[in-house]
């Protein structure tokens, strides 16, 4: 126990560990994963969280600073350093799936420690037989449970880890895994500019019956801009990302936001590489501790367009 508390106790030590890591993980696994066969499921762990991450074209690798950060990045959990923080989340997605999402983060030590919850769900699907006929109904969801922990280690140096139980039910059968997430965040100096990276989703595979298949290993690198805009009595900021997921190509995010005297803020964002999804647009009030969020993102092929609320309180 004492050497625990002693370890805590350092954060360069953490930094070292955790950046040791993040080096084993891109030398040894990374490579070796992306170049393992199989489709890779568990395809909610890619879908984004949070109204004002989406509303910047999900570009949020180099920004990530609230409870979000379970998601885009975990280093991004060394900016709550400052008392306890939670957001939760409702996404409205195309047809009848929706989306839950639900964290908290709490200072311990010299860094601060999170957790979250998210749901993708459904209604009822029906069940048909090789003729079409109507057999039946049966259920569809998935959880993800994530606990991480993040920290300066160095001036204007952050690194987080977190792990991940996730679950998929189909039905009658479920599958279920451990993954693991590591990130670093840099602020250079006072430019304004932060830069961000993360690998995530490295674990084991999951297993319906029969048939295995592995996660969604994914790598993110991005870099953000923020400066003041005293002529418009507010700050903007800037953000770019790109992102190469196991079994797709890479794919390239961009965003920007206007906060007006930080209470008001509008956003929008752009993604190359996909087929059904190229532009969102956001907008967030803040009051006192409280800001809230909203983001649109139309999506092609007549999928409709996705709805995401999110509410975010300092306590």
């Amino acid at each position: 126990m004492r050497r625990v508390l002693c370890t805590i106790a350092h954060p360069r030590r953490i930094g070292a560990a955790l950046a040791a890591l993040l080096l084993a993980l891109a030398t040894f696994g990374v490579g070796r994963a992306f170049a393992s066969t199989g489709e890779a499921g568990f395809a909610f762990l890619k879908i984004g969280v949070g109204a004002r991450a989406m509303g910047m074209g999900s570009a949020y690798v180099a920004i990530a600073d609230d409870p979000t950060a379970l998601h885009w990045n975990p280093a991004g959990l060394a900016a709550g350093h400052e008392g306890i923080h939670v957001t939760a989340m409702h996404n409205e997605w195309i047809e009848d799936f929706r989306q839950e999402y639900a964290a908290a983060t709490l200072p311990i030590g010299p860094g601060t420690f999170g957790a979250s919850f998210t749901g993708f769900y459904t209604s009822e699907l029906e069940r048909r037989d090789d003729v079409g006929n109507l057999t039946g109904h049966f259920g569809y969801n998935d959880i993800a449970a994530t606990f991480g922990y993040g920290a300066t280690v160095a001036t204007g140096l952050d690194a987080g880890l977190s792990g991940r139980y996730i679950r998929e039910l189909i039905a009658d059968e479920s599958a279920s895994t451990f993954a693991l997430d590591v990130g670093g965040k840099y602020k250079v100096r006072e430019t304004g500019l932060s830069l961000g990276a993360a690998v995530q989703n490295v674990g084991g595979k999951g297993k319906f019956i029969a048939e295995s298949f592995p996660l969604p290993l994914t790598i993110r690198a991005g870099a953000a801009f923020k400066r003041p805009l005293a002529k418009l009595q507010g700050t903007g900021l800037l953000t770019t990302e790109y992102r190469k997921a196991r079994g797709e190509d890479g794919k390239f995010h961009v965003g920007g936001e206007y906060a007006y005297h930080d209470w008001l803020a509008f956003r929008a964002g752009a993604k190359f590489g996909y087929d059904d999804q190229d532009v969102s647009f956001g907008l967030g009030i803040a009051r006192g501790n409280i800001r809230f969020d909203y983001a649109l993102l139309p999506i092609g092929s007549n999928l409709g367009s996705s709805h995401l609320f999110s509410i975010t309180a300092k306590l």
